[in-house]
């Protein structure tokens, strides 16, 4: 079965989905919800009608309704698909979304191993065989390569390549080609017209029966029915169509080629190239890829990746509901650029001087402490050595424009009365405004120097 990704909520809640959801989306397009499959991990809601639901949750009512009409009842297994690019966090969403509508049994199963186990089936691979699978689907496009390691086990030999590019951008290549021919009157429609809006509908239709119909024809004719236009038929031809979807196609290609390179896999290594998905039926698409691989391909037949699935569901057990939890409610937010981010102010020249003036203070007192011990001791006699220190003293720097900085203060020269020569300490030229020194210890047995000193150039 072959079924429309489209969900419809009535007014009383009832979901349709499929072709049913297609056909009541045309006269009530506010509760309609399509390729609901790539927002699955979003924590933004989709608005349905009346009710937000994230992607995760139409999925699984989706599942949920189309399973209860089949003719034979519900399936005792049921295995659902999934890009094998998806991380743990999309994953898990998706497994709590299903197992809070009561199908927490569901065989998540990635689509190239799928593709390639259905491939299995119809023509036996050799063990160690490598499969490339090229898949073109309505919105996204996936390229791996997957080894068969033994009888019926397969795994990706290297990390997918992936592209948000799909069937439904060739879609609106073809609309946008009809729009303009149909200018000017295009422009005069008017886009509240319910009538209008159901004949956009139609001819979008109309432009993607087109773009299949081009890859067994080399022209089609796309009827036109919209209020107010007289235009019947837009002419569009296959060469016309390729040169506009070129670049995306080529885009695709070197996507594969990315992923045969990562998987360490030659083109020439392959046991097979499978191409899947609607879109990958466009001639283009097999001429390119052929090109690139040096090697015929030819589109797999429809359906590949559910009959993978379905013998997955059929050879494996379901998975435990116990995993069915979501880790997390949104993945990490990236780190703002260092352009963006708010400039700190240095504080290193400052606490630098606040612990030197710490530390001069501590050897002052301890000498003084010595000094009055050898005074009252009688039998033990402590005589200090002639000591310099010297107080680095942090400076408040006040900046004016309108001011010229006045003139650096002169050095000081202090000479030390034990040492024969004297010792000159010579204060820098400051290009700050002012300082403020602090007030020098009280004298004791020995004569520190205190010279004031600045940072030229601090914040």
């Amino acid at each position: 079965m072959l079924v429309p990704s489209v969900v419809f909520q009535s007014p009383d809640g009832t979901f349709l989905v499929g072709s049913d959801a297609e056909r009541r989306a045309l006269t009530d397009p506010g509760r309609v919800a399509r390729q609901f499959k790539n927002r699955i991990g979003d924590p933004t809601p989709l608005r349905i009608g009346d009710s937000a639901l994230t992607a995760e949750a139409v999925t699984a009512r989706f599942l949920l309704r189309l399973l209860s009409s089949l003719p034979g009842g519900q399936p005792t297994r049921v295995a659902l698909t999934h890009p094998a690019g998806w991380g743990h966090y999309r994953l898990e969403s998706l497994r709590a979304a299903l197992s809070a509508n009561g199908l927490a049994q569901v065989l998540l199963v990635p689509e190239p191993q799928a593709v390639v186990r259905a491939h299995d089936a119809l023509a036996r691979l050799e063990e160690g065989a490598a499969v490339a699978v090229y898949d073109l689907g309505g919105k996204t496009f996936d390229a791996a390569v997957v080894r068969k390691l033994a009888a019926d086990r397969f795994v990706l030999a290297g990390p997918p390549e992936e592209l948000d590019l799909g069937g439904l951008d060739f879609d609106e290549v073809v609309f946008q080609h009809v729009v303009e021919a149909l200018r000017p009157e295009w422009d005069a429609l008017d886009p509240m017209d319910p009538a209008v809006l159901t004949a956009v509908a139609d001819l979008r239709r109309a432009c993607t029966a087109a773009k299949e119909k081009l890859s067994a024809d080399t022209e089609v004719l796309i009827p036109v029915a919209l209020p107010g236009i007289a235009t019947r038929e837009v002419r569009l031809g296959r060469t016309e169509f390729e040169s506009m979807i070129r670049p995306a196609v080529e885009e695709t290609v070197a996507t594969l080629d990315r992923a045969l390179r990562a998987a360490g896999t030659p083109p020439h290594e392959l046991a097979a190239v499978l191409l899947v998905g609607g879109s990958s039926r466009i001639p283009l698409v097999t001429q390119e890829v052929s090109a690139q691989l040096g090697r015929a391909v030819s589109p797999a037949p429809n359906g590949m990746a559910a009959i993978g699935a379905a013998l997955e569901a059929r050879g494996l057990e379901p998975e435990p509901a116990a995993v069915a939890t979501a880790m997390w409610t949104r993945p990490p937010l990236p780190e703002a650029p260092k352009a963006l981010r708010p400039k700190r102010r240095k504080l290193t020249p400052f606490v630098t001087a606040g612990v030197l003036a710490v530390a001069v203070a501590g050897g002052v007192l301890a000498n003084n402490v010595l000094t009055n011990k050898a005074g009252a001791d009688t039998t033990t006699t402590t005589t200090a050595p002639p000591t310099t220190t010297t107080t680095v003293e942090p400076s408040v720097v006040q900046y004016t424009p309108t001011q010229q900085p006045p003139p650096p203060p002169p050095p000081r020269t202090t000479t030390q009365p034990p040492k024969p020569k004297p010792t000159t300490t010579t204060t820098r030229p400051s290009t700050t405004v002012s300082t403020t020194k602090s007030t020098p210890p009280p004298p004791s047995s020995t004569t520190p120097i205190t010279s004031g000193m600045t940072k030229a150039g601090a914040p």
